[in-house]
């Protein structure tokens, strides 16, 4: 399998129906689009819907953290770049870069923890062997790629 670091193969659309009364994408739908560019990742790891129908065993968000820089309107192209910053027994720590496709300007940034979960009794479980495998070679190649300067920022009023 070949897995850019960072891997950058998300590329999508904001829909009129997202833009809000300001005139420019509603913060919500920045989230539905970065969840689609790691929904590609999932599915590189076999770690998608199908898995999740298969094995009753899915992900679930526990944290985030996004920073808007950049207004999208309706229309326009985005582009996301995402790396995988670390992961363990149970846990996946990823970081995802929206970008303005027409000029490459980053529009919003999102770094988020993941969890492994069993459906049935909804408790955090191991990851598969195959699975982990792969998402520790993927942590790996983005480590030595160098992540994004913005990962592990905090909430905070600068002064």
């Amino acid at each position: 399998m070949s897995f850019p670091a960072p891997y950058d193969r998300f590329e999508g659309e904001v829909k009129s129906e997202w833009i809000d009364l300001n005139g420019h994408m509603n913060l919500a739908y920045y989230i539905v689009l970065f969840d689609q560019a790691f929904d590609l990742i999932l599915a590189e790891w076999n770690l998608d819907w199908e898995y999740t129908k298969r094995t009753n065993q899915g992900l679930f968000a526990v944290e985030t953290h996004t920073l808007y820089e950049q207004e999208l309107v309706a229309g326009a192209a985005v582009r996301v770049r995402s790396w995988v910053i670390d992961v363990d027994s149970k846990r996946l720590h990823v970081a995802h870069e929206m970008y303005r496709a027409s000029d490459m300007r980053r529009a919003a940034c999102i770094e988020t923890l993941n969890l492994h979960v069993d459906l049935e009794n909804r408790r955090v479980t191991p990851w598969p062997e195959a699975q982990r495998s792969a998402m520790d070679a993927a942590a790996l190649a983005h480590c030595e790629a160098g992540l994004p300067e913005w990962v592990g920022r905090r909430v905070q009023m600068r002064k």
